[in-house]
């Protein structure tokens, strides 16, 4: 008899969907109601890009599968069970992150979703984002092909603006003609409010230095203008 084929471990967008279940299923009593969740959550996760040879097999994120993975999040968060096996590194992190903020891991969860149908790029660098890899890597393909992003980089380059908005740098001072070509356009649009074929308008575009950039997509927190500023400001105070 052949050996059952062990299951691939949890992509960071399945742990997200996984535990914004568990959250919603928390105060559900009803056993049929339960049931219909997890068989829903099953069909969530075979619809992911992530293992698509495997999808045809009834095994692979099957409704029983959700179940155990349910079970495993409650007993370990719950102090008078015992635990149903060892909570992974991921699913403690998302978990813990996304305790207080809730509402922000529904709509993240709503968007990985619409994202699994479509197509671009998967940027292995963000496989354990907390706000998830696809919704990261969406935001990158946006930021990239978007007609309003672009307009509005090519604008910038037009009138020479070369002044990062949230940490003030005139990157001309350093980079003299160079520098317009160096400002980035950045979404500031919640990764929770991302869908496919979102609209962008050029209010959710800030022009930034490449450090500040990447610090926006560093965490879903600092995709908020006033976060962001917030946190350059901490930094500078400390240099």
């Amino acid at each position: 008899m052949a050996d059952k084929k062990r299951m691939p471990p949890l992509r960071i967008d399945e742990v997200i969907l996984l535990v914004d279940t568990y959250f919603q299923m928390k105060e559900i009593k009803s056993s049929v109601v339960r049931w219909e969740i997890l068989s829903d959550l099953s069909n969530k996760m075979r619809s992911l890009p992530f293992y698509p040879e495997l999808c045809s097999n009834p095994a692979f994120r099957s409704p029983s599968g959700m179940e155990m993975l349910i079970n495993n999040l409650r007993t370990n968060f719950d102090d008078s069970k015992k635990p149903y096996g060892q909570l992974s590194a991921l699913r403690k992190e998302v978990c813990s992150y996304y305790f207080e903020h809730q509402d922000e891991l529904r709509g993240i969860a709503e968007c990985i979703l619409t994202l699994s149908n479509i197509i671009f790029p998967q940027l292995p660098e963000y496989k354990d984002y907390i706000g998830g890899q696809l919704t990261i890597s969406y935001h990158h393909y946006l930021e990239a092909t978007d007609k309003t992003v672009l307009l509005l980089k090519n604008e910038c380059f037009n009138y020479h603006k070369t002044e990062c908005v949230v940490c003030g740098e005139d990157l001309k001072i350093k980079y003299g003609d160079y520098a317009t070509s160096l400002l980035e356009a950045h979404i500031a649009v919640s990764l929770s409010q991302h869908r496919a074929n979102m609209s962008i308008s050029t209010t959710d575009i800030l022009l930034l230095c490449p450090a500040c950039h990447r610090l926006a997509h560093s965490n879903p927190e600092l995709f908020d203008e006033a976060n962001l500023k917030k946190r350059v400001k901490e930094w500078q105070q400390h240099v």
